[in-house]
């Protein structure tokens, strides 16, 4: 591992110089695999992420924005970049105060606002005039819908990987890449466009009434990323209807897929259908060399294992409906603040609707995303499974290991990069862990990598009975229960049925633990994050951008959440 920088390591933009992990890390929890970074997102999502930014009319590319303009990558990890949040806000006549507020939770810690001459564009300010007022009325986002149709058409149009050469399958993953850069238009729109009603929404009320905008906004309906999660329900009701279902499931998770073949061919075709519909999901899934459900089904399977417990009072429809009455409230107490000012109350409908549609439209654009990324997984997965099988590398994923220009070599004569792959490998395994910073101030030298610490070397005070922490309101409701820690979908089996989850970050591929949780804190994420839109949606009381909870609050702690005020207090220790 090289002293001051990984191989894929970005430089940063001397224009928009400060980065940051916060909502980086519930995307991309991971170190980026090199191919990831390389094929993903230095060549393609990067360069889409700007064009994204020129399309919402916040930012011209004849300002010339590097490739590091929109995100970077440090130490191996996807930083966001804070400076360019700041910038489209500001142009949009927002304070950095609120922009903070939005879409990183008010982290008390973020570095301080330092202007630049080009911050104010008038003619920016035009465009995101005109971009906000259709934030707040459209009911149609006909750039989303063209994505959606690109990217299932990849997946509808996908060969017969198997009997592709290996030059073919690189060329698949290379052809489909360049989608992002279309893709990421409809995502940069749908996430900037997601705080507008909010932000409006906290004029209106008034910030001292957050709790009540989180409690207002709750469930958008038409979540993309909570379809997999009502699929999985299903699933699991019908291994809980069926004896023999359940007898294959209790001896464990280990070799279950093939105890269940054949036992109820509706289960079948069912799982079929979803790995079919959802296989793009997975966790850290903007990563090219993760995992996904459908190269690694049994992750679906131990899911469908943690949900067959559940008994049907527990489903998402009925956590829902009991919410429906705490909206009702919320949105007559909303009413009384704004008053009888009759535009105030057209503006206080307008900013909710326009709240609820971006927040579905934000998670729909991810997919299409996520969609066109998988489809470029799948042939270089393909491609490491028979390159191992042939003994050409040590390890099947060790494909990732490569970057773009290597994969020439790899196809032709994998044998000469075995050695290499794998040592990048172990390299690259020693990325988990590190102590990052939270934020990273280029204008002063970037620390070098030799000189992070290791996660949990750094002293947190441990909670004490009667602490309050504080985090964001991210999804209604008041609930108690103990504390289950879980850093990642591996220590799923250890989770029980109305556990609270205490997690670092949850991407969308947790969403599917949320329906068996008593209630969800984490570590980072705002009321704007990806799976706290997703917890809404399923109806569970959730506090977010809780710092260090995890390391904080220990397992069996008794805890009341209140989702909508973003804190947890801490009732009983184990």
């Amino acid at each position: 591992m090289a002293d001051q920088r990984w191989l894929v390591d970005t430089d940063p933009s001397p224009r928009l110089p400060v980065y940051t992990r916060l909502n980086a890390s519930d995307v991309l929890s991971d170190p980026i695999t090199p191919l990831g970074a390389d094929l993903g997102w230095i060549q393609n999502i990067l360069p889409g992420w700007n064009f994204g930014y020129a399309s919402l009319g916040s930012y011209s590319l004849a300002e010339k924005p590097d490739v590091a303009a929109s995100s970077g990558i440090f130490y191996g990890h996807l930083y966001i970049n804070l400076s360019m949040s700041r910038l489209v806000g500001i142009r949009g006549g927002l304070p950095v105060e609120l922009v903070d507020q939005l879409f990183y939770g008010g982290d008390p810690n973020i570095p301080a606002y330092v202007g630049h001459p080009d911050d104010e564009n008038a003619e920016a300010g035009r465009r995101l005039e005109a971009r906000n007022a259709w934030a707040l009325s459209t009911e149609t986002f006909p750039e989303l819908e063209e994505d959606r149709t690109l990217a299932d058409r990849l997946r509808a149009e996908r060969p017969d990987l198997s009997v592709l050469t290996p030059a073919a399958l690189v060329a698949r993953a290379r052809s489909v890449m360049p989608l992002e850069r279309v893709a990421w238009r409809g995502e940069v729109i749908a996430t900037n466009c997601a705080a507008v009603g909010p932000a409006v929404l906290g004029q209106l009320l008034g910030a001292e009434n957050q709790d009540l905008i989180v409690t207002l906004v709750g469930a958008a309906g038409d979540v993309d990323s909570a379809m997999p999660s009502y699929a999985l329900w299903e699933l699991g009701r019908l291994v809980r209807a069926d004896e023999k279902l359940m007898a294959a499931f209790d001896s464990g998770v280990a070799g279950v897929g093939e105890r269940i073949a054949g036992i109820d061919p509706k289960f079948d075709a069912t799982l079929d259908r979803f790995l079919l519909d959802y296989g793009y999901r997975g966790p850290n899934e903007w990563d090219l060399g993760s995992v996904s459900w459908e190269t690694r089904p049994e992750l679906v399977l131990a899911l469908i294992d943690r949900l067959r417990l559940q008994d049907d009072s527990a489903a998402p429809d009925v956590k829902l409906s009991d919410h429906a009455s705490t909206g009702a409230d919320a949105w007559a107490r909303a009413q009384e603040i704004v008053g009888d000012d009759e535009e105030g109350q057209a503006t206080l409908a307008a900013a909710l609707a326009s709240a609820r549609r971006f927040a579905a439209w934000r998670e729909r654009a991810k997919t299409n995303c996520i969609k066109v990324l998988h489809e470029a997984r799948v042939p270089l997965v393909e491609l490491g499974r028979r390159l191992h099988a042939d003994g050409h590398l040590d390890s099947a994923d060790h494909v990732f290991m490569a970057v773009d220009d290597e994969l020439d070599a790899l196809a032709s004569a994998p044998e000469s990069m075995r050695s290499a792959l794998a040592q990048r490998h172990r390299d690259w395994r020693e990325l988990f862990g590190l102590e990052l910073p939270t934020f990273l101030d280029t204008r002063e030298p970037i620390p070098a990598l030799s000189t992070l610490g290791r996660t949990g070397q750094s002293v947190v005070a441990p909670v004490k009975v009667g602490d309050v922490l504080q985090g964001s309101g991210a999804s209604p409701g008041i609930t108690q229960g103990r504390t289950r820690v879980i850093t990642s979908m591996a220590e799923l089996a250890t989770f029980e049925v109305g556990d609270i989850l205490v997690a670092p970050q949850t991407d969308p591929s947790w969403t599917p633990l949320f329906m068996v949780s008593g209630g969800a804190i984490t570590d980072v994420g705002a009321m704007g994050s990806h799976a706290m839109i997703v917890s809404r949606e399923l109806g569970i009381a959730c506090a977010a951008g809780v710092q260090a909870a995890t390391r904080r609050i220990p397992n069996g702690t008794l805890v009341e959440i209140d989702g909508s005020k973003g804190t947890v207090t801490i009732l009983e220790l184990p």
